[in-house]
């Protein structure tokens, strides 16, 4: 068991950190604020991968909207950087075991647990809401660790889903709530859709695959395809006005191959294999 307490934020924050700085107080205009953030996360393509493969409607985002060309993810594999999604931080994590609290843990099973604020207090200070939207996710505030059973198999991961490493939204019953099944964004985006959103796919639609979905083209054109779905419902709904947006990323990418003789690769932290996330495409649709 990994159990750390956050005592300050990392310095180097993610911009997802700093999504509450994007809306302005309570009962108070605010020219630039947002009303509505939508983050869609992908799997594990780099920035050229995303960009030039099977994925036409995202490489018509990227022409058509904001592209920032200069992001990375922080670290492999996939947990560490969820982590930092919404903490800024990695927390040195360099695997994916489970929280603590999943509810199918293993007897003896090593598993992470975290404590201190997150992006959800610094939200919910502001009167501001939130809810992460995971694929097969059995039920509202579910803390089981895969769907099915075991990550190969598995379409619904705990490691894709970073809220439920955090023992203040673990063990909080209205926080767990807002971990919520991807059939409710439907019915929220009509009614009362949250401030910030996190719609995460399961392993066959995110780009990551399974022992059901393996083969990479088919993988990229189904995240491709998810994320056009998602994106016209939301841009269609109620949940939508010129004050919201949407952020697709990934949350890490793969090095190309090396050249003999050529400069090295950039990346945002030391040790680009041991450490860094690598070059990923992130997109910002308003």
């Amino acid at each position: 068991m990994t159990r750390r307490i956050i005592r300050r934020t990392a310095l180097t924050l993610t911009a997802f950190l700093s999504l509450a700085a994007a809306f302005g107080a309570p009962g108070r205009a605010a020219d630039a604020s947002l009303d509505h953030v939508y983050v869609i996360v992908l799997e594990n393509r780099s920035f050229d991968d995303a960009l030039f493969g099977p994925a036409p409607f995202l490489r018509s985002l990227a022409q058509t909207q904001g592209l920032a060309t200069w992001y990375f993810g922080v670290a492999h594999p996939s947990l560490p950087n969820y982590l930092a999604m919404i903490a800024g931080d990695d927390f040195g994590v360099r695997e994916n075991r489970p929280s603590c609290l999943a509810s199918d843990l293993a007897r003896g099973e090593l598993c992470h647990l975290f404590t201190g604020e997150t992006l959800v207090d610094q939200l919910e200070s502001r009167g501001l809401t939130w809810a992460i939207y995971a694929e097969d996710l059995p039920e509202p505030g579910s803390m089981i660790a895969s769907v099915p059973a075991g990550d190969d198999n598995a379409l619904y991961v705990q490691k894709h889903n970073p809220f439920a490493y955090f023992e203040e939204i673990a063990r909080n019953r209205d926080r767990l709530q807002r971990m919520r099944p991807l059939t409710m964004l439907g019915r929220d985006l009509q009614s009362a859709p949250p401030n910030v959103s996190f719609i995460v796919p399961n392993q066959c639609n995110d780009g990551h695959g399974s022992s059901s979905c393996t083969n990479e083209t088919e993988l990229v054109r189904r995240a491709d395809d998810f994320l056009r779905v998602h994106v016209e419902a939301i841009r269609a709904s109620r949940g939508w006005s010129d004050r919201s947006a949407i952020i697709v990323t990934y949350d890490e990418g793969t090095p190309p191959p090396r050249v003999a003789g050529s400069p090295a690769l950039p990346d945002c932290c030391a040790g680009a294999v041991q450490s860094g996330g690598h070059h990923v495409a992130t997109v910002v649709i308003s």
